[in-house]
């Protein structure tokens, strides 16, 4: 991928805006606008640089459990016990029976459902089944899932798109659950996927140089607005948007890389070649 420097777009910036330099705030302003055009573009289209297709092993997690049998003479909710990493806790009802579980903690890494058992609650006879289906976690690494698919889409056999559900995952940093739908085998699936805008300081020297030109128009707009002068920013983001347009024609029109064509159904998310 070819690169630009942040401080040679800068320089252009300010070249643009008809200064030598910028001061400290404005030069850091600048870099922040830099960076806030080039994420924009990042994540306009599929890009070769900003796109990778792996093969990845689902997680394997606990999704829900079925009471199959309540029990009976329960004065208080029994404790269940899900084996592996999976955690769960169970109501009653007003005849002492169990009527309901919930997942609290789905677990990881099971190859089959596993065993659940009730313990307490002074009664007895309580039996529940758990469900387990198949994840991608997508981690800090994976931004945006375009596709998933059962084997390598450029390989020799025609692949199956696996249709899935985007769920959010705990933690401030994580990007989400790939939930695939019906599916509960561990057996690898290909992904395609973008990964996050780096972010680049004003040292750098790999802002995508495919972006340049554009960000570095956004970020004069950004510089006229905030001098006050909002037409001008305006025409300017303008004229930068068409810069990105001609990359992506190039992209998408020239070069043929087109994304599959996706269509929602029921939730779940499929692909259409």
């Amino acid at each position: 991928m070819r690169v630009s420097t942040v401080s040679s777009l800068s320089d252009n910036v300010a070249a643009l805006a008809g200064v030598d330099s910028f001061i400290t705030n404005e030069a850091a302003a600048v870099v922040t606008s830099l960076n806030r055009f080039g994420k924009l573009a990042w994540e306009r289209t599929a890009w070769p640089f900003s796109s990778v297709l792996k093969q990845v092993v689902p997680d394997v997690r606990v999704r829900s459990i079925d009471v199959g049998d309540g029990g009976s003479s329960y004065s208080s909710a029994p404790t269940v016990a899900v084996a592996g990493a999976a955690t769960a806790t169970s109501t009653i009802n007003s005849d002492g029976e169990v009527n309901g579980i919930a997942v609290t903690a789905g677990g990881t890494g099971y190859v089959s459902a596993p065993a659940v058992t009730f313990s307490g609650g002074s009664g007895s006879g309580a039996v529940a089944t758990a469900n387990i289906i198949a994840l991608i976690d997508m981690g800090q690494t994976m931004d945006l899932v375009y596709r998933i698919t059962d084997v390598d889409p450029y390989g020799g056999t025609n692949p199956t798109d696996l249709a899935y559900r985007i769920e959010a995952e705990s933690g401030a940093t994580e990007y989400g659950l790939a939930i695939l739908e019906n599916r509960s085998s561990t057996a690898p699936v290909w992904v395609h996927y973008r990964t996050p805008w780096p972010g680049y300081a004003s040292g750098s020297a790999v802002f995508p140089y495919i972006f340049g030109e554009y960000a570095t128009m956004g970020a004069y707009g950004d510089w006229l607005q905030a001098d006050g002068q909002a037409s001008k920013a305006a025409a300017v983001w303008q004229q930068a948007e068409g810069i990105l347009q001609t990359e992506l024609d190039q992209l998408e029109r020239l070069q043929r890389q087109t994304a599959p064509l996706l269509i929602n159904t029921y939730g779940t998310t499929a692909a259409q070649p």
